[in-house]
């Protein structure tokens, strides 16, 4: 019998890591890694794993997912982060599949949420990321937005049943993570060089936004979620609009020598 253990990487997250852990019981290991949690997420996960780590990833989350990985003991990783769940069906449909294929790695779908409802459209539906994988495979690449791979198509496999993502609870939440996510992301586009200048000022702060906000809420069916569909397109637009914002305030605070 093949051997799973779930990873997951979690911060500050009392108020959904008891769920995630609940979910992943059945699990032959659970592995932790905390990024510095002041609340009490450590203490509600030593109900569940005597295995967590704690370790500052300095905005770089990823790492942490990696780190799990490196010290997990399965033949396969279930990766996950403490806003997901893995349904009884998914768990059984996971601990069949690992004693009897011959893939390397699994795309596992979420239904994600978004304050109470299931997200159809803005591209979030469906929406498959590798989560299931044999150790060694792959790992977490280091930028934010990007997701394990694995090279060859027949050696990836699809699952049938999807993991629960409860994404945003209220919009507090949803601003907090906003501005750790535009920052990040605007280091990221800045140590590419990537610059605002007046030659891309149209392109950065208007077409590019204009665009993703056009593309969620009528290309990928926005429209049909309501408001949350608005929300999430109107908010995928300023995401973009402040990311830029973020380099142009590094560039002024480099040139000031600040």
């Amino acid at each position: 019998m093949k051997k799973i253990s779930a990873v997951i990487a979690t911060k500050n997250e009392e108020r959904n890591i008891r769920a995630c852990l609940e979910s992943v019981k059945w699990a032959d290991e659970i592995v932790v890694v905390d990024d510095g949690s002041t609340d009490r997420t450590v203490e509600i996960c030593r109900e569940y794993t005597s295995k967590i780590l704690v370790n500052n990833s300095r905005g770089s989350f990823h790492v942490n997912k990696n780190l799990g990985i490196d010290r997990s003991n399965g033949d396969w990783i279930l990766s996950m982060d403490s806003d997901e769940r893995v349904t009884a069906e998914l768990a059984l449909e996971i601990k069949d599949v690992v004693n009897r294929t011959e893939k390397v790695g699994f795309y596992i779908g979420r239904k994600n949420y978004l304050l109470g409802k299931w997200i159809k459209g803005c591209g979030w539906s469906p929406d498959y990321i590798i989560r299931l994988f044999r150790k060694e495979i792959t790992r977490w690449p280091l930028e934010i937005h990007d997701v394990p791979k694995i090279e060859g198509k027949d050696r990836v496999g699809y699952l049938c049943n999807p993991m629960i993502h409860i994404s945003y609870r209220n919009l507090e939440q949803y601003l907090d993570k906003f501005g750790k996510y535009t920052t990040r992301l605007a280091h990221e586009e800045y140590e590419k060089g990537i610059r605002a200048r007046k030659a891309n000022f149209v392109h950065l702060f208007l077409v590019k936004p204009s665009y993703w906000l056009f593309r969620k809420y009528v290309l990928q069916g926005g429209y049909n979620d309501g408001f949350r569909g608005f929300f999430i397109s109107v908010g995928s637009a300023l995401t973009i609009l402040i990311t830029y914002a973020k380099v142009w305030e590094m560039q002024q605070t480099q040139q000031s020598g600040l």
